[in-house]
Formats: structure tokens, sequence, C-alpha cells
């Protein structure tokens, strides 16, 4: 009798360890963020942001997801966090928690610009998700005794193309739109020059322009109000060509990083701004 009563507590185990092992991983939320962090939290919040940066950037993103996690819960303000999570969590084999970390984000952030993008990365996930779950209902219970294992008629599961990161056009449209303003300040600077210079002849001085008609003096300091106005129109153009050139610089940083470890994604390069918090974020960071 008790042997039998064995047996059959072997037999509901093996029935069982399937299932068990195809269970859906267990996901949190995250509570509602309803108060300002104190300065200690952001200092603190901050160098657990970096190291976690160290830690995925090595691809170990469980330790990574220790640390954005710790600073999320200091500085729940700080809601880009949430986009490095779900890259981290997604990479880790965590799907369900990195849904919950971008429909968190879109919650928190209803007004982002990437709202579309991630409501579309959220869909391809729950595809993902309900896959996997649709091949371990339907893959067969492990063999008892010295049965072989029946052949499985599910077909494979076509690989997901790799895909490579890409270079944003956006920084050379920023300095193609520098170098067209620091052109028509330029243009408008010697073109005024020019005038004044002409205007200048007609005075006794030329050089250091006294005795001048008194239309002359009129015409040549609107003249020289136009060279002021369009020197800071060049300036500018210089000041934006510059930044798209930053831009450039690292953007393609973020994108040989992503490409060398591997990541199927274009690595999301955008300012973050929160209160007390500033910086570039990479997939969400501060």
């Amino acid at each position: 009798m008790l042997r039998n009563l064995k047996s059959l507590l072997a037999a509901l185990a093996l029935l069982v360890a399937p299932a068990v092992a195809h269970a859906e991983e267990p996901t949190k939320s995250y509570p509602d963020c309803g108060r300002e962090p104190t300065d200690a939290e952001v200092a603190a919040a901050k160098g657990a942001f970096q190291a976690g940066n160290a830690s995925f950037n090595e691809a170990d993103y469980t330790r990574a997801l220790d640390y954005w996690e710790d600073a999320y819960r200091r500085d729940c303000t700080a809601n880009p966090l949430l986009l490095n999570l779900a890259r981290a969590y997604e990479l880790a084999g965590r799907k369900r928690q990195a849904v919950v970390a971008l429909e968190t984000f879109v919650a928190r952030e209803p007004n982002s610009g990437e709202k579309e993008q991630i409501n579309r990365r959220v869909e391809v996930l729950k595809k993902k998700i309900a896959e996997e779950d649709a091949a371990a209902a339907a893959a067969p219970p492990p063999a008892t005794g010295t049965t072989p294992p029946a052949a499985s008629t599910n077909p494979p599961v076509p690989a997901e193309p790799v895909t490579h990161a890409k270079a944003s056009p956006w920084p050379w449209v920023t300095m193609g739109v520098g170098a067209v303003v620091t052109t028509v300040g330029a243009v408008g600077y010697f073109g005024a020059k020019g005038k004044a210079d002409d205007l200048a002849k007609q005075c006794k001085d030329p050089v250091h322009r006294i005795d001048c008609p008194a239309n002359v003096k009129t015409d040549g300091d609107a003249e020289n109000k136009k060279m002021r106005t369009f020197s800071v129109v060049s300036g500018v153009g210089v000041a934006v060509i510059v930044g798209g050139a930053i831009w450039w610089f690292l953007d393609k940083k973020s994108v040989d990083r992503a490409n060398a470890t591997g990541s199927l994604q274009h690595p999301l390069l955008a300012p973050l701004v929160a209160p007390q918090l500033a910086g570039l974020s990479l997939s969400g960071a501060f």
C-alpha cells in the first residue's frame, strides 16, 4: 500500500513539473510616486544608476537590474529609468516585467514623444510572450521509465532576425541647419559691410568716417546695426553646428556600443529632464 502511494506521488510530480517550469514569472508593479526625493536620495540614486550602467555594459543584467531598481526606488521621479529597466528585463529573459516597466512609463509620462514607439514595443513583447506560452503548453510531458520521449511535432520557431543599430540622421540635419544659418548671417554681414563702406566714401575722412552728410551718417548707422545683427546670427549658426557634431559623436559611440554588445535595438540617445536630475539617456538613462 505504502509503495503504491509513493509511486502515485512520483507520477504526479512528473506531470506537474513541466507546468511549474513554464509557470508565469512573477511580476511586480511600481508604487505611485507621491513625493519629491531628498538631495541625499537623489545622490544615492545617481550612484546606483552609474553602478547599474557599468553592470549593463558588462552584460550582467541581473546586477544592473538590482542597481537600477534601487535607483528608481530612491528617486521615483526619474521615470526614464523605467526604459532602462525594461531593456534589461527583456535581455534577462523577463519579458512580462519588461512590459510592466514600459506600461508604467507610458502611464507616468503620457505626453512623451516616444509613446507610440513604446506601445509598439509592448505589443511585440506581448506577442512573444503568447508564442512562448503556446509552445510551452504544447510541449509533451517528460517521459517516465525508459521510454524515449516522443518527437515534437511543433515546427521550430524561426529565429528573430538580427538587426544592427544605425546612427540617427538628425545630427546631420542639425549641422545642415547650422550651416545654412551661418551662411545667411555671413552673407548679410558682408552685404551690410559693403554698403557701409560705400557710404563712408562720401565722408571727408572715409577711414574714420568723419564729416559725413547727415543722411550718410543715418544710413551708415543702420548698416552697422545690421552687421551686428548678422554677426549674432552667424554665431548662433556656428553653435548649432557644434551641437550637432557633439550629438553625432555621442550617437556614434552609442551605436558602436550597441552593436558590439549584440543589442538588437537601436540605442535611444535622448536628453533626460527630471527634478534634480539631468543627463543623456541610453534607452532611458539619467
